[in-house]
């Protein structure tokens, strides 16, 4: 066998060596693209899931839906209360909630009083107010109080449900008057954190008035019978 012939062989195995590995590199870094991609496809999957069919409590055997789908949010245009609309809006909207932000109070009683209308439920947020507390030391401790007084309208079960509660939320931090910067920096960023505090306060009381009440998943036990066969006993729950 010529120098040529042994060289060209030589070239050749090595070619397809060469491709062979280029090959399984390739098909490393497609594994690892798709093992990448998955939780995010998972979690794409999953937000599509949960903006279709609302949400389900764990141990209930149906997603858990509000009996009326509109609700208006009904809060004061001043200073002090209106940045709390947002936030408010967004949690509400987070759960299937069609938020109506242009509604008064009588515009809802008018809506529900028609017969035939879509039945509209409110959230009526009054009296939004900060209180700050100080504890002067060699740094000032703050205390920052935001309160509401909320009230809740809505049906549930075909029935009426009206609730008023005050809300409070609170938060400290400490403040250096003796720093360079004299702008309270910190205590704009815990106003910021306080509205988006009660907004989830009154998305929790919310939820809480205006689900349907309804029964968790009954316990199914199979029973072995004396001809071997399986049965199953349902556990009512009870009342």
């Amino acid at each position: 066998m010529s120098y040529k012939h042994r060289a060209l062989q030589a070239h050749q195995t090595k070619t397809n060596g060469h491709s062979s590995m280029t090959q399984k590199s390739g098909a490393k870094k497609l594994a690892a693209a798709l093992l990448t991609a998955l939780p995010m496809v998972t979690v794409l999957g999953a937000g599509v899931s949960l903006s279709g069919c609302g949400f389900q409590l764990r141990g209930y055997d149906a997603p858990m839906l509000f009996d009326v789908a509109k609700t208006a949010v009904i809060i004061e245009d001043n200073r002090t209360s209106f940045p709390l609309k947002l936030p408010l809006t967004r949690r509400l909207e987070s759960l299937g909630v069609e938020v109506i932000d242009n509604m008064t109070l009588a515009d809802v009683v008018s809506n529900n009083r028609k017969v035939g209308a879509e039945p509209i439920a409110s959230i009526t947020v009054n009296n939004v107010r900060f209180k700050r507390y100080e504890l002067v030391g060699v740094l000032t401790e703050i205390r920052l109080v935001m309160s509401a007084d909320v009230s809740y309208k809505t049906t549930v079960n075909g029935q009426p449900v009206t609730l008023t509660n005050p809300i409070q939320v609170e938060r400290s931090y400490q403040y250096n008057e003796a720093s360079v910067s004299t702008d309270d920096q910190q205590g704009d960023q815990i106003r910021d954190w306080l509205y988006d505090s009660l907004a989830r306060r009154i998305t929790d009381q919310y939820v809480a008035i205006a689900l349907p009440k309804v029964a968790p998943n009954t316990a199914k036990p199979v029973i072995q019978n004396s001809k071997g066969s399986a049965s199953t006993a349902v556990i009512a729950p009870k009342s």
